[in-house]
């Protein structure tokens, strides 16, 4: 099928591609037997009705948008192709003209792989946190280890407390009648958590196991189900149950029970010492290597399409819907009960994104100058790391996420990357000078182990197998 290719500004690559007319009534067809059994003529039973009878009586606009549906892909691959092109972005069509006789003609915008003119990216200066350890830090993983084989003790006769973890019935109602939402049995509810309304955990507090009373309290005038906002209401409280936490004592019996290599106190703390100054260094080193790559990225010159953004922006606004989907909650009453619109956050989020694609394509280009080998060793290597972190069998993990080549080759490109993050190291020089605080635009989101972005965020360039990271295709324009 004709079509014609233009690259414009910012890697923007523009295709105008016509789907003839013979081809499109093929289209308009296959969109009419897709759809033939909702169309009602009269004279014809619903879903009998002729093709030309269809088109006469609802007009041909009506199987228009499932026929550009159904002639598109293909049209779309075929220009590709014809052009040797590798989109880097979803595509962005626009109508140009449609009809049964004359065809479709359709433009069509995508972004090309980024151009990267590298600077200097040798002997950079960059910014390493010290690594400095405190007594209180060290104190606080004791903390977390106690809490971890802390006891739940049944509160017997003292009043409730702040701390406690109460199991409680209780019906709220406004106006004498229950309203929704505001009923519930044998919960569990940890007092001076805030989880429910001002004054409902601070009227439990001073009760005790057994009792029944009612808590008159007012919804807060800015509480999202607008029935409630601003409301008097009373809950019908009863106490059934309650559990305070009983640290164990801190001597060399505990430390026998939370470490599996330390025998005394002093063991366990020197134990601690060493994974907190290896977690800080590992740290420090992922600040450096941000800092190192960003400082060659300021060196260079970086085009990318706005396109890439915007996606980028789009993955991670679906991202977040889900994770508050899995909470039983609509990413668009989040941001409605916090002010935000999505027009809003999309808007806070491009600068970050923008800047972490800059920093990701500026490694791709490094990689590709630099060249760092993978040799089956360092791959294997990096299997039995993953096996080992998965707690299960190089032969399992093989078997469970290596069933592809592609699989391989994703690891293959991460042993390059951490390579190349090594060498960035070496070739570098770690000061003790800050940076200049950055405005407060970045979004830092997080990738999954399932991750499908055709880039790396963070500059730590670490890809997983099952990460979709398709930055070594070029496209032929490029």
């Amino acid at each position: 099928m004709p079509s014609t290719f233009e690259q414009k500004e910012d890697r923007v690559a523009y295709l105008n591609i016509e789907v003839p007319a013979e081809e499109f009534k093929k289209s308009l067809e296959s969109a009419y037997h897709r759809s033939k059994r909702y169309f009602q003529v009269p004279g014809f039973r619903k879903g009998k009705a002729p093709y030309p009878i269809v088109v006469n009586h609802y007009g041909e606009g009506i199987l228009y948008d499932d026929a550009i549906d159904h002639a598109f892909p293909g049209a779309y691959e075929e220009a590709l192709k014809e052009h040797d092109l590798q989109p880097f972005s979803e595509p962005r069509v626009n109508l140009v003209s449609i009809s049964g006789d004359e065809g479709l003609v359709l433009e069509v915008r995508f972004a090309l792989k980024p151009e990267v003119k590298l600077g200097e990216y040798k002997g950079i200066e960059a910014y390493r946190p010290e690594v400095e350890l405190s007594e209180e830090e060290i104190d606080a993983k004791i903390k977390e280890a106690q809490e971890k084989v802390a006891r739940q003790v049944p509160v017997a006769e003292r009043a409730l407390e702040n701390g406690d973890t109460v199991t409680i019935d209780y019906v709220g109602k406004k106006d004498d009648v229950p309203f929704e939402g505001g009923t519930a049995e044998d919960y569990d509810l940890e007092l001076g958590s805030n989880t429910f309304i001002p004054g409902f955990e601070e009227g439990i507090v001073g009760k005790n196991v057994g009792d029944e009373f009612d808590l008159s309290l007012t919804f807060p005038e800015e509480y999202q189900a607008e029935d409630l906002a601003g409301q008097e209401v009373v809950f019908e409280v009863k106490v059934k149950a309650a559990t305070y936490t009983e640290l164990p004592e801190v001597d060399d019996d505990f430390v026998k029970d939370v470490s599996e290599s330390s025998d005394t106190l002093e063991e366990y703390r020197a134990e601690l010492r060493e994974e907190l100054e290896k977690a800080a260094a590992e740290q420090a080193d992922r600040v450096f290597e941000r800092n190192i790559v960003e400082k060659i990225a300021a060196n260079s010159e970086v085009v990318l399409s706005n396109f890439l953004v915007e996606d980028d922006v789009e993955r991670e606004i679906q991202r977040q819907s889900q994770q508050f989907e899995m909470y039983g909650m609509r990413y668009e009453d989040f941001l409605a009960y916090s002010g935000q619109t999505l027009a809003g956050v999309r808007q806070q989020m491009a600068p970050a994104s923008r800047k972490n694609l800059v920093l990701a394509y500026t490694l791709d280009a490094l990689e590709q100058e630099v060249k760092p080998e993978a040799s089956d060793e360092e791959v294997d290597a990096l299997i039995a790391r993953f096996a080992e972190q998965a707690q299960i069998s190089v032969e399992e993990y093989e078997e469970k996420y290596l069933d592809a080549e592609e699989s391989r080759e994703r690891l293959e490109h991460q042993v390059r990357s951490e390579k190349l993050v090594e060498l960035l190291r070496e070739w570098s020089v770690a000061t003790d000078v800050e940076p200049e605080p950055e405005a407060e635009d970045e979004h830092e989101h997080v990738h999954d182990e399932n991750c499908d972005h055709d880039h790396d965020h963070d500059h730590e360039h670490v890809h997983d197998e099952n990460c979709n990271h398709d930055h070594d295709e070029e496209d032929a324009d490029a």
